[in-house]
């Protein structure tokens, strides 16, 4: 198959939808199939794959992404394609302008959501005007069910929105050395993300503060936050001026190998995040058998079952007190590391790869019902 994915943001940007598209398109090329990516991002990154880079410029890209024209048009016209691949977030005109271009000329396409739509559906709503939802016709999805559910609300006529889960290699991120006893020397906490203000990673820090004042004081606690970002320095102080300098860690940029080995060292993930639309840090602690806690309506419920592979919250006073209890209670913290490392997650490779098969079927079909409706009779 020749395949274009149109995603604005890409490498060298460092994010979820970036991974994504870049594994996908790579897993992809792997598997034989002829593989483009066009992306807003100028910069040049090192990979082995056919990028088309927009004009310089980015703000410009984003503001008038018609001025790539000839660049798409060049993509799109170099023979058969059997299906473009865009990739939205909250706000995405290069994307959208593939998809418009795409269907203008027959092609297949399909499109998958990676963001939490509903909150921001005014913004998604205007960021399409210039080209008109009639007038894209695609086969949609989005990387989970919550997100699916904010496209349909978003988009009412967009039709069918599957599933279609980001790629997670589960089988790299399992245990194979003999699981460390929970609670041996201390309780170890970790959370793996970007230190944005999105993630909510001070409002976890300011649940910590409460935590520590309902278990007993000689409870040893230890908390790692992997990752970096704008956010390092103003969580770095309120850790300082809430006296949690002893339980939490910066450790900054780790390398997945290394991540790999903090979680088989540790008793409980936190996804801090209240806005995820998938959650692929907590799929791979899930898959290295850390149970998760987070929180209910995002994208964690696709794999994290409540009670059972982890614990799922309302609110930042609910995560209090979870978090509180299994502190105070390690033999139950206990039980949910047993259930996560004896089996495996729901979600998979196979499973999405399953899920991009099918939804490759659908824009297909969808192409070809629209061609039959047009032959004269």
């Amino acid at each position: 198959m020749r395949i274009v994915h149109a995603a604005d943001s890409f490498a060298p940007d460092i994010g979820g939808i970036e991974r994504q598209v870049e594994a996908l398109a790579l897993l992809q090329r792997d598997l034989g199939h002829d593989v483009t990516v066009i992306t807003a991002v100028n910069d040049p990154a090192d990979l082995d794959l056919k990028v088309v880079r927009a004009l310089p410029g980015r703000w410009l890209t984003v503001a008038f992404p018609w001025r790539n024209y000839k660049l798409v048009a060049n993509v799109l016209d170099a023979g058969p394609i059997d299906v473009v691949h865009a990739h939205f977030t909250v706000v995405s005109p290069l994307a959208i302008y593939v998809t418009r271009a795409a269907s203008r000329r027959g092609i297949p396409v399909a499109v998958t959501v990676h963001s939490l739509w509903w909150k921001v559906a005014f913004a998604t709503r205007v960021s399409m005007l210039p080209f008109g939802l009639g007038r894209m016709r695609a086969a949609w999805s989005a990387v989970s069910n919550v997100a699916a559910g904010h496209v349909s609300r978003t988009l009412r006529r967009a039709g069918e929105i599957s599933v279609l889960p980001n790629l997670v290699d589960t089988q790299w991120w399992e245990q194979h050395e003999p699981v460390r006893e929970t609670g041996t020397e201390e309780l170890r906490l970790i959370l793996v993300g970007r230190l944005k203000k999105r993630k909510h990673v001070g409002e976890f820090i300011d649940v910590l503060a409460q935590v520590r004042s309902r278990i007993s004081a000689d409870t040893k606690v230890k908390v790692s936050i992997v990752g970096d970002g704008p956010r390092r320095g103003d969580l770095q102080r309120q850790v300082t001026e809430l006296g949690l300098s002893d339980w939490v860690t910066f450790l900054g940029h780790r390398e997945p190998t290394d991540i790999r080995a903090l979680l088989h060292q540790s008793d409980l993930f936190i996804a801090s995040s209240r806005q995820e639309s998938f959650g692929i840090a907590a799929l791979e602690a899930r898959a290295a058998g850390v149970p998760v806690m987070g929180y209910r309506g995002n994208g964690l419920s696709d794999f994290i079952i409540d009670g059972v592979e982890g614990i799922l919250v309302s609110d930042a006073a609910e995560m209090v007190d979870a978090l509180a209890t299994l502190l105070g209670e390690p033999d139950e913290l206990d039980r949910l590391r047993k259930t996560t490392t004896n089996s495996p997650p729901s979600v998979s490779v196979g499973h999405a790869m399953d899920a991009v098969e099918t939804l490759y079927q659908r824009a297909r079909a969808m192409h070809q019902a629209t061609a039959l409706s047009v032959v004269p009779r």
